[in-house]
């Protein structure tokens, strides 16, 4: 037999066995990674005060997180600059999975499509989880505008350029506001509030014609007919207003805008905790309480893998980049 054949053979077989003892190593570190962690409580880091939607979801999901992973998970509210504040705080941190962002819409789609000077970037230096929720923006009319209807109001507006109003509170909603306007081909034009209260009182108080704001602070002023909800922003209707059409269904075919809330780590958070945290977080979203008390407050539960998280990431932002820029808004 030919000892060059021999030797041949033998050295790809040793080279195979090398491989696969490699391949088998690097999958039990990962599982016993996966097993580690977490060693320590878990921050979760909120852009915005106590109390709001974005912390109530925070919360929502911390608890259960915490009996599962038998670790602490701990809501710390970081508020300011639409959560940049909170953003750079988790990019600062260790990239171990211990420190991770509760990343809304505002934070991460709408200030990189508006600040020229942001320091952070959404996609770069963060590894997304998972997206823990959506929920729609509802435009509501005030009672005394006779329009009851998104055609209506298109019409209207229309008939006199520049002459409505819509009012909201944040880039977010004016955003929202004049992708309606280049979709319907209407100029409204927008009046800002430093929250959603004091948006809220000007609509009540006739100073604006229409209010774009998140479901849940106007559940209680449509179900006293205190403001008319004419449509939706999301691709299917909510089933907390179940009679109220999408903007799609409405006149402007493929309009869709919800408010997401994910979880994201810093960059180069290992993979075997990514999974881990997205695992277990899906599996909470699944159950009927706390779909219950999600949907109660308007809130649709997601629990989309990381790969589909960064996707819909870089989409979102696309998406009112070019909504800013046909409305020549930009914050230096």
């Amino acid at each position: 037999m030919n000892m060059k054949w021999i030797k041949t053979v033998v050295g790809v077989l040793a080279a195979g066995l090398v491989i696969q003892t490699q391949a088998q190593a690097q999958a039990q570190a990962q599982a016993q990674g996966d097993a580690a962690y977490p060693a320590k409580p878990i921050k979760f880091v909120v852009g915005f005060a106590p109390g709001g939607g974005t912390d109530i979801l925070a919360r929502l999901i911390a608890t259960p997180l915490s009996q599962k992973l038998g670790q602490p998970v701990v809501v710390e509210n970081v508020p300011g600059a639409s959560g940049a504040i909170a953003a750079v705080n988790v990019k600062n941190a260790p990239n171990d999975g211990y420190t991770l962002l509760i990343g809304a819409s505002g934070a991460m789609a709408i200030n990189p499509a508006v600040q020229k000077k942001l320091n952070y970037d959404p996609v770069n230096d963060f590894a997304p989880i998972t997206v823990l929720g959506t929920y729609p923006i509802v435009f509501s009319t005030k009672l005394d505008l006779p329009v009851r209807t998104t055609r209506e109001l298109i019409d209207r507006a229309k008939a006199n350029p520049g002459a409505l109003n819509f009012g909201g509170a944040g880039v977010l909603f004016q955003l929202t506001g004049e992708l309606f306007n280049q979709r319907a081909g209407t100029t409204m034009t927008f009046i800002p509030y430093k929250g959603t209260a004091p948006a809220v009182s000007a609509i009540l108080g006739g100073e604006i014609d229409l209010l774009v704001a998140d479901i849940a602070p106007v559940m209680s002023l449509i179900q006293a007919q205190r403001i008319r909800p004419i449509a939706i922003s999301s691709a299917t209707r909510s089933r907390n207003l179940p009679d109220v059409p999408t903007v799609a269904e409405s006149g402007i075919p493929g309009f869709a805008v919800d408010v997401f809330v994910g979880l994201f780590g810093r960059a180069g958070t290992p993979p075997a905790v990514i999974e881990r945290l997205h695992r277990e977080i899906a599996a909470i979203l699944a159950t009927p309480a706390i779909r219950q008390q999600m949907e109660k407050s308007g809130i649709s539960p997601s629990g989309l893998r990381p790969q589909e998280t960064a996707a819909m990431l870089k989409a979102e932002i696309a998406k009112y980049t070019e909504a800013a820029r046909r409305a020549n808004i930009s914050i230096d």
